[in-house]
């Protein structure tokens, strides 16, 4: 048995698991009829009845509680002393009866203080019998020294549990899935699940005042369930949270703290059967500012932001991949990039609008990603295609902010990624597609393009590259033309970009400018005199159209001030 019970107490088990285990081995042993463990608690300063074997007496575990020197049990741990009673237990003096148990069948007892290595009190090892005397020197050695190796197995179950629950309350943040720290709800369901179990309560509750979220964040409530299955539920209502809790909670225990550090930005509650003790105001204290910090973070889009970053501009498949399955996106997915370039209010308020207005227009199983000025939507594609109206509806959408705060702002939609594989592939076409947006279409406040769409005349960014150059030198070359206009009060340069836009064709020219064949000569002949130039049919007309454009605009942009 003393074997057993060495091999038992190494293992580290829970305390009050490791005493029921060695009471079991203990009652078979010695043929008792009972055998009880009262466990020391140094805050209420009482010898609680934990364990028992499987006897009618069971029903005052955790009810009975001894001060020192109360019945046999107690005047064993006050004098630190062994005691047995041979017969006639219920007439000794220090016999203490009570209502939870019948203990008259009982007829001798033999009761053994539990003390460790620093002779500190752990509690009392009692043993009871039906027969008179039935305890002898060799009942007491086994009960002595079962007494001292149950001691050091509490010490060390305790260190166990004490070291295991520390290690779990300092991974408590590494604990949570990345994509339940992308948005307040997935956050808070898993934390309030988790609380559950590291706190040892039967309910968890957590409030917290968002920033940024639209309306208040739910009133997330979790519950405890058999083989760790929490029941999480959530309510917008405070009364509804209160009659849940008045419904549940009644008789518990109760303990609120705040969330995060400094100014509170939330509650966390919890409410259990037993009592809370030091060591748990402590662990609630320190896991709250944890969760704190974390919900600010998820508050502030930081998680969703780094998610961003690293599937933007990974160049490996395989982290794309990770992120993905982070953001529970499995199935094939469409990227769409978009960037703000400007907007007249607080941008704090507004970048939480956008991300509720590109969350509504995406679709309930979009992923929203902000980093900054920039941002990225997940947008699921069931079959391999996303919805014709996703374009129209986030233009709409971010058209609509446009109105109100004055953001201005580019959109480009990528392919659809079928597999992770291919999801570096539809960023960059994304990101051509967001380029697109910025460089052809900037009439509009919002602008917006799509890969499928652009696709066929993206070499045309080439060929414009390729005439920069010539573009850059010929509007030097107009420079004299445009101070001519501003100070004459002429249009050289208009009828010139006419002239190239024709290809140098005479008789166009003169239709889109209505004027006389000789007009346009006369002009003709002003415009090579003033740039020293000659206007012949070698011209290279593509580069001076586009030069005379960019001319014509110093032009608009020069006048009004030379006017001054």
């Amino acid at each position: 048995m003393l074997s057993q019970l060495v091999v038992l107490f190494a293992e580290g088990s829970d305390p009050v698991a490791l005493a029921k285990d060695a009471v079991e081995l203990v009652g078979r042993a010695t043929d008792t009829a009972a055998v009880f463990v009262y466990l020391w608690d140094s805050e209420e300063e009482r010898l609680v009845l934990r364990v028992a074997t499987a006897v009618p007496q069971r029903a005052g575990i955790n009810e009975i509680k001894l001060r020192l020197g109360e019945g046999i049990a107690g005047w064993a741990a006050l004098r630190e002393r062994s005691v047995i009673i041979e017969r006639d237990l219920q007439d000794d003096p220090r016999f203490m009866g009570f209502d939870a148990i019948d203990e008259n069948e009982f007829q001798s007892v033999l009761a053994v203080p539990i003390a460790d290595e620093q002779n500190q009190l752990r509690g009392v090892f009692a043993l009871y019998s039906m027969d008179e005397a039935a305890f002898g020197e060799d009942e007491l050695a086994i009960a002595v020294e079962v007494g001292r190796l149950l001691a050091s197995g509490l010490v060390r179950a305790e260190t166990v549990d004490n070291l295991a629950r520390q290690s779990a309350s300092a991974h408590f943040l590494l604990d949570f899935p990345t994509a339940t720290r992308t948005a307040l709800v997935p956050c808070l369901q898993f934390a309030a699940r988790r609380l559950v179990d590291l706190l040892d309560a039967e309910v968890c509750v957590l409030e917290y005042m968002s920033q940024r979220e639209s309306g208040a964040a739910p009133i997330m409530f979790a519950f405890r369930g058999d083989n760790d299955e929490h029941r999480v539920w959530s309510t917008h209502s405070r009364a509804a949270a209160q009659a849940s809790i008045d419904q549940h909670c009644v008789g518990m225990e109760h303990t609120s703290v705040s969330l995060g550090m400094g100014a509170s930005r939330g509650i966390l509650s919890c409410y259990r059967t037993a009592r809370f003790r030091a060591q748990d105001f402590e662990r609630i204290s320190a896991l709250a500012m944890q969760l704190g910090v974390l919900l600010e973070a998820v508050d502030l889009n930081s998680v969703g932001s780094s998610l961003a970053t690293r599937l933007r501009f990974t160049h490996d498949d395989a982290e794309a991949g990770r992120v993905l399955r982070e953001l529970g996106m499995e199935g094939p997915v469409c990227p769409v990039l978009i960037r703000v370039h400007g907007v007249r209010s607080d941008w704090e308020t507004t970048s939480r609008s956008l991300k509720e207005a590109l969350t509504a227009a995406a679709g309930a199983r979009a992923v929203v990603l902000l980093h900054s000025t920039w941002g990225m939507i997940l947008a699921d594609a069931p079959g391999g295609r996303v919805s014709a109206e996703l374009s129209s509806h986030l233009l709409a959408a971010v058209q609509r902010l446009s109105e109100d705060v004055g953001l201005q702002a580019a959109i480009g939609v990528g392919n659809v990624a079928a597999t992770p594989a291919q999801m570096r592939q539809a960023m960059a076409n994304a990101q051509k597609a967001l380029e697109w947006a910025e460089s052809y279409d900037r009439e509009q406040p919002v602008t917006i393009a799509s890969y499928s769409d652009i696709r066929n005349v993206l070499p045309l960014s080439d060929v414009v590259r390729g005439m920069v150059p010539d573009v850059v030198r010929l509007v030097e070359v107009l420079e004299p033309l445009v101070r001519y206009d501003v100070e004459q009060g002429a249009q050289l340069v208009r009828t010139l970009s006419v002239l190239a836009s024709c290809g140098g064709s005479v008789n166009e020219t003169t239709v889109r400018l209505v004027i006389h064949r000789n007009t346009l000569r006369q002009r003709m002949q002003r415009i090579e005199q003033v740039l020293g130039i000659s206007l012949d049919a070698a011209s290279d007309w593509p580069a001076l159209t586009m030069a005379t454009r960019v001319a014509a605009d110093r032009v608009d942009r020069l006048r009004p001030a030379a006017r001054r």
